[in-house]
């Protein structure tokens, strides 16, 4: 009986042993697998956090990009629309048409030369020796003459060889269009740079 129950203890010992050894195992087993997971949830939700902020950083930039665009839309506008007082200020028109033409004529390169001017200006500068002040101011001798054409712009000249192989535009819209990128960057620097 003794040594049957001594036996009963050790076995009951050894299994109670084994027992803890497989509960340890398996609770260590567990904890990792736990750790694992949670590693895995916190990355997806890292990534799920970074991805959202980054799209709605992208919205936000995307909003801010179209108002300044509108805003720098607006400001051309209304420098279109203060060239067109330009145009009608007689004593500030007529210097600036002078010189364009000249630059025009000047760039071309045979002795006679076309000028075009617009619907508004052809009437008002016909017969009004505006072509001689501009000859008077060229470099070089030339000779030009208005064309009966006109041409649509909010002012200025396209000056044209006799022979229509060159052309120069010497236009506000022309020179506008040159010089935008270099006044919508210095505009933006006033405007946008915080």
């Amino acid at each position: 009986m003794k040594e049957g129950r001594a036996k009963a203890e050790e076995i009951k010992r050894e299994g109670l042993t084994q027992i803890e050894d497989s509960v340890s195992r398996a609770r260590a087993d567990a904890m990792r697998e736990a750790e694992e997971i949670v590693r895995n949830t916190k990355t997806e939700c890292d990534t799920a956090v970074n991805r959202r902020l980054s799209q709605e950083k992208q919205k936000a930039r995307i909003a801010y990009l179209t108002e300044k665009n509108r805003i720098l839309d607006d400001i051309m506008k209304e420098v279109q629309t203060k060239l067109v007082e330009l145009c009608r200020d007689e004593s500030r028109y007529r210097p600036f048409l002078v010189k364009s033409i000249a630059r025009g004529i000047e760039a071309i390169p045979s002795a006679g030369v076309k000028v075009a001017l617009s619907g508004t200006d052809l009437p008002r500068y016909r017969g009004s020796k505006l072509l001689e002040e501009v000859l008077a101011t060229v470099k070089t001798p030339k000779t030009a003459v208005l064309g009966d054409q006109t041409i649509e712009t909010i002012g200025g000249a396209i000056a044209t060889s006799q022979d229509d192989k060159v052309r120069v535009d010497c236009t506000l819209e022309a020179k506008l269009k040159l010089t935008k990128t270099q006044l919508l960057t210095e505009v933006s620097k006033i405007l946008f740079t915080s």
